[in-house]
This record gives C-alpha cells, structure tokens and sequence, in this order.
C-alpha cells in the first residue's frame, strides 16, 4: 500500500532514535507536508489561449479532449497534491483496492473510449502497476501512466527518500520497456510540448505512455498552445491504396465464397462502422478473433462467431478454411488467437490488412494501413444494392435440465440466454475465455485475450461502467482469477458501478489440469458469495445445480445493486472449447 504523510510513516536518519521529539524527524515531516500543501498553486482552471497554466490543467485539458472524464488510481504522499490538482481541474481518480486494480480499470476505459489515464505515487505505486502496463503493450490498448515522484529539490545529494529503489529514474527505466513515449515534467518549459507529444504518440501507435510529475512541479506556471494536439497519422502511400483496393475488389470478385475475419485494430482504430457497412452490402459472412470478440455485433445475421483454430466449432472453421477469400482485418497474428497456431490457412486465398500494410496471396502494399484500406474498400465495392442477409440468429435459450450438476458448457448457455443489449461482457483467461467462442455477445466484450493475465476481468468491470454506463458489465471469470482481484468488486459498487460477476469455480486451475496436472493446480476454497456482507452492500448466490443456476441468474440480472453469482462445477469439467484445443495440441504444452 502506498505510504501516507504521517509522522509514523517517516523514519528517523540511520543511526538517530525515532519519535515526535527528534528534531531531524519533525523537520523532515514538515518538509513533506510543506510540499504537499501546496502553497502557490495557480488555478487550475486556467490554460485557455494564450495564457498561462499548470501541468495537471493543461494535461486534464487535453484528456479531456479525448473523451477522458475519470482516472482511476491510488494515492500516496508523493503523489497528494498532484490528485488534488487533477480533480480541481476537472480529472477525479476514482480509488481502487490495489494499483493493478486501477491499472485494468483504466484499461478497459481506453478501450472503450479510445485513451484511459490511472495515475499512482512514486516506486511502490508505479512498479505495482508494471503488469497492467505490460497487458496494455501487449494489447496495444492507449493506457497513460500519470506518477507522483520525489520533487526535484528534495532528491539534492542523493537523498534516501523512502520509495526509492536504486536510482531516482529506476521507475523511468521500467517503464521504458512498457511503454511507446515516457516524459519526465521536470522542466517548465517544455512540460506542456512533452505532454502532447507523449499523448499523440500513443494515439498513433495504440501503445501505453507515462508522465512523471515531481510534487515540487505541480503548481509551477507553464506555458501551453491553445490548439489541439498534432495527432500523428499513419502513413499512407496513395498509389498503393488505389492498387490494393483494386487488387482486393478483382480477387472479391472472383470468388465463390468470401468471408471476413474483424480483428481487434478494427476496434482500436474505430472501424467499426465502415466494416458493418462494407459486410452488409456485400453479404459477408463475418468472424472475429479471440482479441476481438464482440467488435461484430455477434447476433447479427452476418456473424458466424469466433474463429480461433481448433478452439472454434466445426462449422465455423469450416466455413472459415473452406472460403475461397479469407478477408482478414486488423487480426493480430498471435497463438491463442490462432489457437496455439491450430489455424489452417492458405497464403494464396488470404488478404491480410494490417495496422500498416495490405497482403493479398502473396503480393504485399507497405504504407498502406487499415483505417485507410477499409474505408477506401467501403468506397470502392458501393455500387448497387446491399446483399440481402440471411434468417435472424435464434435468440439464446437455456432450459435446467433439472437437480443435475453444471457443466462449463451449460454455464455458458445459461449466460448467454441472460445477456441483451442492455449488457456488455468481460471474460477472464483460462476456460472461460476459450469457452466464451460459444456465446455471442449482443455488444462489447472485454478480456486478456493475447497476453492472458489472469485477474482482469473484475477491475474491467469498474473501467468499463463508467466509460460506458449505459451497458452494465457481466464477468465470468475463474475461481483462481477471482482469488487474485475479487476484492475489486466492492470498490466497483463504491465507485458506482453494479456489475453482475459470475465466478465458475472448478477447484482451482482447470485450464492447466488437461495438460498436466499436479498440486500446483489447487487453489484454497473461496465461499466468494458471502463477500458482499463483508462490503456491506450487493447480493451473492451459491449454486451447484442448473435449477438453481437458472433462478440465480434470472435473479442476478433483475438485481440492481453488485450481484456475485458463485457456480460451482465438477472438478474436471471442461468446455468443449478446450477439449477441441487439448486434443488439437496433443502433447504439446
């Protein structure tokens, strides 16, 4: 837990005695509330043309300007005038139980709203914070790491402040590696020109950045354009485009079947509309990927659901590798969303259109990236009439089939007969992840799906209601996962946001026990029902069979307030999902 300024918390010099009566102490103590208070802080409203600002209101001024309304974070004396600052200028940091916590909240937020900010103290914030940090890389999700740290005064001849680790800049260098753009405000010069840039290279790239605000430079007056950032578009050769256009539209052509496959730079680079347009009017059918799921509206007669390699059904896969034209838009080439690379396609009927580039067979167009291939694509087959799309899909149903134990894939059927358009879904790593290819969704669905870390989803919850309120998050995670950040559920009801958390406990790690299994995969049992008397707030269930599965849910879903639905599965059970995978990968782990 990050550090408070009080005198218990600062320790005496080495080799001094501790307590309220030794001088050194007490004046270090009023050293750091000195710092803390902010004596001259200007106001933090102001950054308007012309005129003079602060670091935190030109930084919530050009949040701001991208959709951000909230950050989420936990606060800590290095950190304390800096929060104050944010929430005067208009940024709340809604407070979480753990950093990591704050750190997965706010990346669902970017994904949601296309930026997130979760902000943190000095060192044993900020490392706490490296794993969230390392998801959003990997996911490339726009994830801005705003960090208190020691002032600049205060750090004169080395001093050994408390969070420090070897070097002041040992955080900096950490999140070099996590991240596209890294700033450290300490010069008020240039503090507002690095904000921008640091902001519109993260915006280009879709990668995580990271500020770093001494408390000594929260209130000092900068300088600041009252124009919008530069944003830094891709680039894009024309010539190539209209070549790979017309290319793409002679190879749709002549084709007896064409499918698309919507990946998840489709949602990053907000393309979703141009590709519902484009499939509707030609009659594509429609798959995503694990990253992407729900990025096609997934009850849309065009959807066909998850492609995944061996994790998917059959008749997905069939329709697929069987296409005479796979059309595969911003899909990130990673194992699970290949299944462990069980996908079997052919180069020579595959149109690969990247964040960059556009491959068709074997010819490849550089500088030609998606968000201007699909619109021009969009452009180019307009002519005529849209396609007529095929039967409505038939609207999820779940009937218990009586005092019988719940199976992964009943569970599953169960959700999906639950969900609507009132609701968005979250889905932690391990068999619920892999099972979740048989549950549409009818709007978004969040998770970790390439770089799998467990624990996600219950933080997502928070990220997700307050940049979406009008969906109410459902999470399905594992009981391992829910062991790890359940306790996130009660600072979502704290900070407003009710979800409905559904933990499928199979006792322990049941993803890892088909391939091998051992005590390693034993987790301590959790009653986690019973956790909403402890937050003093919410409802829990416990179930073990279907019946009692179906009244849960149907209650769960009417509930307003945190909703924790504890189901209960065979030791063992697995979805078809994995088994298709286990089987596909043999002995390979």
């Amino acid at each position: 837990m990050a550090e408070r300024p009080n005198a218990g918390a600062l320790k005496a010099p080495e080799g001094q005695p501790s307590g309220g009566s030794n001088p050194s102490l007490a004046a270090t103590f009023e050293f750091h509330l000195r710092l803390n208070e902010g004596a001259d802080v200007a106001d933090p409203k102001m950054g308007t043309a012309g005129s003079q600002t602060t670091i935190p209101a030109h930084l919530v001024r050009r949040l701001n300007e991208h959709g951000v309304a909230v950050g989420f974070g936990i606060v800590g004396d290095y950190a304390l005038r800096l929060f104050g600052a944010l929430a005067d200028a208009g940024l709340p940091m809604l407070v979480t139980a753990d950093e990591q916590g704050s750190g997965f909240a706010a990346d669902a937020y970017a994904r949601l709203r296309g930026l997130g900010v979760v902000g943190c103290t000095y060192s044993v914030g900020g490392l706490k914070l490296a794993n969230a940090v390392a998801n959003a890389w990997a996911e490339q999700v726009p994830l801005l790491v705003v960090s208190g740290a020691p002032g600049i005064t205060e750090r004169a001849n080395g001093a050994m402040l408390h969070h420090r680790v070897k070097d002041f800049d040992t955080q900096l260098k950490v999140f070099r590696d996590l991240t596209v753009a890294q700033a450290v405000l300490d010069n008020s010069v240039i503090a507002a020109a690095e904000i921008d840039r640091v902001i519109a290279t993260m915006l280009a790239t879709q990668r995580p950045g990271y500020l770093e605000i001494p408390r000594d430079m929260v209130a000092v007056a900068i300088s600041a354009s009252p124009d919008p950032i530069q944003l830094q578009p891709l680039p894009v050769n024309e010539a190539k485009l209209a070549a790979a256009v017309a290319d793409v539209v002679s190879m749709l052509r002549s084709a007896n079947t064409a499918v698309i496959q919507a990946g998840v730079m489709v949602a990053r680079r907000s393309l979703a509309a141009p590709l519902l347009g484009l499939a509707e009017h030609l009659g594509l059918p429609v798959a995503t990927s694990s990253m992407s799921k729900g990025v096609f509206p997934e009850r849309h007669p065009l959807a066909i659901g998850v492609y995944q390699g061996a994790v998917s059904p059959s008749a997905v896969v069939d329709v697929v590798e069987g296409a005479d034209v796979l059309l595969s838009m911003g899909v990130l080439p990673t194992d699970l969303n290949f299944g462990g690379f069980t996908a079997h396609i052919s180069p020579t009927h595959l149109i690969a259109c990247t964040d960059t580039d556009v491959t068709v067979g074997l010819r490849t167009y550089r500088d030609v990236p998606l968000v201007a291939f699909l619109p021009a694509l969009q452009i180019a087959v307009a002519e005529g009439k849209d396609a007529l799309l095929p039967a409505e899909h038939v609207v999820p149903e779940f009937t218990p089939a009586g005092a019988v134990p719940i199976h992964v894939e009943r569970l599953i059927a169960a959700v999906a007969a639950h969900l609507d358009s009132r609701h968005g879904f979250i889905v932690d790593p391990g068999d619920c992840l892999f099972a979740s290819v048989e549950l549409p969704v009818p709007a978004w669905c969040l998770s970790s799906a390439y770089y799998a870390t467990m624990g996600y989803a219950v933080p997502a919850a928070l990220g997700a209601g307050k940049a979406d309120p009008k969906h109410r998050p459902v999470v399905l995670l594992g009981d391992g996962a829910f062991a790890m950040t359940g306790i996130e559920s009660g600072w979502c009801a704290f900070n407003g946001v009710h979800p409905i958390i559904i933990v499928m406990d199979n006792s322990g790690y049941g993803t890892q026990r088909p391939m091998c299994d051992g005590p390693f995969n034993d987790i301590a049992p959790l009653a986690v029902e019973k956790l909403v008397d402890v937050f003093g707030v919410g409802k829990g269930w416990v179930v073990t069979t279907e019946d009692e599965l179906a009244s849960a849910l149907s209650e769960a879903f009417g509930y307003d307030e945190l909703a924790i639905v504890h189901v209960k599965v065979p030791k063992g059970s697995i979805s078809p999902a994995l088994s298709r995978l286990t089987d596909a990968l043999g002995k390979r782990v």
